[in-house]
């Protein structure tokens, strides 16, 4: 059986590589073809649409060389939002349509080998790969909300109902604060927690503070306002202690001044390391006793590895309607990547960072 496929794509493509120069735009970068899906592939040939900028794409930028043989000028982005061009036998039966709208993001090992989806053609593994939700249709550049960031929030859902020391049982009444509310995965985390009857404290800028209640926060702390963030969570709980912490920025001292508003069996989840990259809550937390003031929260980091099945949960919760927005900070064209990452970087993005890569 050969792979099924559409109109061929063009020979070549626009594509933002990594190069010794740093990050440049290649016009003629050779385009993947449905030659490169083999007779027993389940991959799938797509036409990019939308990809989404992180933090993740810059990291990975400074620690896979771009010059090994195998990742010579990779192209970079991981989140996409594509058109099935062609698609290999060993593909699923949803995915085996031409023109069907897919979204995901790319792991490690794609990224590892070069490919990214900041170009116009891209091959990618079915099992990476969802169905954008029919809802989404109409405006499916905010499909890219199931990539990393939306993942990374269903990874959080999952922790925090994990069995083991203060597994949440039970969403409705529980106490959860989110430290970056208005970013990607924030922003995701206050509205389904919302929708599953927990009590929402949302920590953002005082600029983004309506529109994380208008996701559905009960309480926003504005961290530009106070001189002890930590004092004031405090006092944001009314002498009501929250049962998880969700920190999205990376600071370690919202876990080490946590048992001033966190529950001695509750949750403290981070998705991202910060300046310690989590070693030294860790050590607070494993290595020293409380008695020498170490914390007793549960402290834990969480690292994603993208998933088909991760990008259907979250498509799930658009279709439930627990997730009913994924902000979209700002929308740049191909010409323009440079300054969207400079807008990652500047980690003041209200959600989202988009580039349209096609039509």
């Amino acid at each position: 059986m050969t792979p099924n496929a559409s109109a061929s794509p063009p020979a070549t493509m626009r594509a933002w590589i990594v190069t010794r120069k740093g990050l440049e735009l290649d016009a003629h970068r050779p385009a993947p073809t449905a030659a490169a899906l083999s007779k027993d592939s389940n991959n799938l040939l797509l036409r990019v649409r939308y990809a989404g900028l992180n933090p993740a794409d810059l990291a990975l930028m400074g620690t896979i060389p771009s010059w090994l043989p195998w990742r010579r000028n990779p192209v970079v982005g991981l989140d996409f939002v594509g058109e099935v061009l062609a698609f290999g036998p060993g593909a699923p039966p949803e995915l085996s349509h031409m023109g069907t709208l897919v979204c995901g993001a790319l792991g490690v090992r794609q990224a590892f080998f070069g490919a990214g989806t900041l170009g116009e053609v891209l091959v990618v593994p079915a099992e990476l790969v969802a169905v954008v939700p029919q809802a989404m249709l109409q405006s499916p550049r905010a499909a890219v909300g199931m990539g990393v960031t939306g993942q990374t929030a269903a990874l959080v859902m999952r922790e925090a109902e994990a069995k083991g020391v203060g597994q949440v049982k039970e969403w409705d009444g529980l106490r959860v604060l989110v430290n970056g509310a208005s970013g990607g995965v924030g922003s995701i985390l206050v509205q389904v927690a919302k929708a599953r009857g927990a009590y929402v404290v949302g920590v953002c800028s005082g600029a983004n503070a309506e529109m994380v209640r208008r996701l559905g926060a009960d309480t926003v702390v504005d961290y530009t306002a106070h001189q002890d963030l930590y004092s004031a969570i405090g006092e944001s709980t009314q002498n009501q202690k929250l049962d998880l912490v969700v920190d999205c920025v990376g600071d370690d001292s919202l876990y080490t001044r946590s048992p001033g508003y966190l529950r001695p069996d509750g949750r403290f989840l981070c998705i991202t390391g910060g300046p310690s990259q989590g070693v030294y809550p860790f050590i607070m937390h494993q290595m020293r006793p409380v008695f020498l003031g170490g914390s007793p929260i549960n402290y834990k980091i969480l690292g994603m590895g993208p998933s088909g099945a991760g990008a259907r949960e979250v498509a799930g919760w658009v279709e439930k309607g627990d997730l009913k927005e994924i902000p979209i900070d700002s929308e740049f064209t191909m010409d323009e990547v440079k300054a969207a990452y400079k807008k990652v970087e500047s980690k003041r993005a209200k959600g989202k960072v988009v580039v349209r890569v096609g039509e």
